[in-house]
């Protein structure tokens, strides 16, 4: 399918999803080292990108070719906790999902340290220059031509991109912000994260991200989104005319080198949209279980609230 610029594919399931993304992002790396660019990854840490991490590793552990390529990378990471390594609470980290899920395994396939810039916030008065330094050595590599720049995200359950939710306008400036964590952010850190996160209060209370204009300036973006739980983003996202403020992961559509990898679970109430042409009822009624909360019947009841005032204002 097409979201307008963005290209959709759609996999049985999450293993598929990610082989079929790691493939797709060989293929453009390979392409722009071909063509003399520098390549940069931007990566998010999330279980979203889980498939991928595996699938691209084993990519790279059996093609020379690529691991050559993947040497001379430089990797980014697009958000993060005001927490410093050697703090408790670093293993809820993104540098802490990273570096275990991602950049290790890929260092020993590669037999070498890689290039890898961290967002390595302390939670002091520093953060601010931390966040600052960080967003000018990312512009350097997204403002040069001669660089090429992959991107990987996902889709938060209430659209978000990054740390960047609907409270926070589309039209800000390309740039590493802070941000107040929203009730929707706080009840998916403890869906992705039960071990870390065992109730609201364990989740800090705000975080360092880039903003959408600077997600927007990589050259190449692919979505990744497997679960069943993100199926109202989804459409949310890529069922609807013109990017939206209420979902701010729906300006991808205007991204002109964008691709959405999607599975079975996650895809089916837009397929479900783009064959009725209409949002009926019974789709509704169905993404309405994706709040359910027997735990907390109020927070249950608000997202509910919340999905369906955003569905009627799209559809």
């Amino acid at each position: 399918m097409k979201a307008h610029e963005t290209n959709i594919y759609v996999a049985e399931n999450d293993k598929i999803m990610g082989f079929e993304a790691a493939k797709y992002a060989v293929e453009r790396l390979k392409r722009a080292d071909k063509e003399g660019k520098k390549c940069v990854m931007w990566m998010m840490a999330a279980p979203s990108g889980f498939s991928f991490y595996s699938s691209f590793i084993g990519f790279v552990e059996s093609d020379e070719s690529l691991r050559n390529i993947v040497t001379r990378t430089s990797f980014f990471q697009f958000d993060d906790y005001p927490i410093a390594r050697g703090d408790d609470r670093f293993p809820i980290t993104f540098r802490s999902l990273l570096e275990t899920s991602f950049f290790t395994p890929l260092e020993k396939v590669v037999k070498t340290a890689l290039d890898i810039s961290y967002l390595e916030l302390r939670g002091d008065d520093s953060d601010d220059s931390v966040a600052e330094d960080y967003q000018r050595r990312l512009l350097g590599y997204l403002e040069d031509d001669s660089c090429y720049v992959l991107e990987v995200k996902g889709i938060g359950m209430d659209g978000h991109w990054g740390f960047h939710g609907s409270e926070t306008p589309l039209d800000v400036k390309p740039m590493i912000m802070k941000v107040p964590m929203n009730e929707l952010n706080i009840q998916q850190q403890m869906i992705d994260w039960p071990q870390y996160f065992a109730k609201e209060s364990d989740v800090p209370s705000f975080a360092y991200t880039a903003s959408v204009p600077l997600f927007m300036k990589a050259d190449t973006v692919i979505d990744l989104v497997p679960q069943q739980t993100k199926a109202f983003a989804v459409l949310a996202c890529y069922g609807i005319d013109a990017p939206s403020q209420s979902v701010p992961s729906s300006m991808l559509i205007t991204h002109r080198d964008s691709h959405s990898f999607l599975t079975e679970q996650s895809a089916w109430a837009l397929i479900e949209y783009r064959k009725e042409q209409v949002l009926s009822n019974s789709v509704v009624k169905r993404l309405n279980e994706i709040w359910v909360n027997e735990e907390n019947p109020q927070l249950q009841e608000h997202n509910q609230k919340m999905m369906e005032r955003i569905l009627r204002s799209l559809f």
